[in-house]
């Protein structure tokens, strides 16, 4: 199983080949599986992606590195979605893909609605990129049925700087 890791220091970033097949190998584990205990007082059910954080962010990430992260995010929330029982309860599944900081994505069930809809505000909204598609820019492949919204917004740290933060989500958005 692949497993989260910090990057605690510069250094490099060993058998990329082998991470990306265990992170191939972690989206295929969802085809067929959907959580049985899902609750709608929950909310929520989310798993991050299992990668070396220097695999997405900082100066070993390349635009081809992110891009296959992506694509196995999007493919791992596509399996959930498609292994979804028709008894289940009304859920939405999606991947959130964040940038910069792309070692907070994550693929979530959403099984409150309202919350839901705070997480991703309507088409309209002030905060939804118009004209921009992470899809097409990074080449992704969707899958049918899975949808794409950017939202972009101004993010203060706690020490008070402010920096663009941009959050993509693929799958069920409406």
């Amino acid at each position: 199983m692949s497993q989260r890791r910090l990057a605690l220091s510069n250094k490099k970033v060993r058998n990329i080949p082998r991470r990306l097949r265990a992170l191939a190998a972690w989206a295929a584990d969802f085809e067929g599986y959907f959580p049985a205990d899902l609750t709608e007082e929950e909310k929520y059910s989310n798993w991050k992606i299992p990668i070396h954080m220097s695999m997405v962010q900082g100066k070993q990430a390349t635009a081809d590195l992110r891009r296959q992260c992506a694509q196995h995010l999007i493919n791992a929330a596509q399996h959930l979605r498609m292994s979804r029982p028709e008894n289940a309860i009304d859920c939405r599944v999606v991947a959130a893909i964040s940038l910069p900081g792309m070692f907070s994505s994550e693929i979530c069930i959403y099984t409150d609605m309202e919350y839901h809809r705070s997480h991703i505000p309507p088409a309209d909204s002030e905060y939804v990129e118009t004209g921009k598609s992470l899809a097409q820019d990074w080449e992704l492949v969707l899958p049918p049925g899975i949808g794409e919204r950017g939202l972009s917004y101004i993010v203060e740290d706690s020490d008070g700087q402010t920096y663009e933060e941009q959050r993509w989500y693929f799958g069920e958005v409406d």
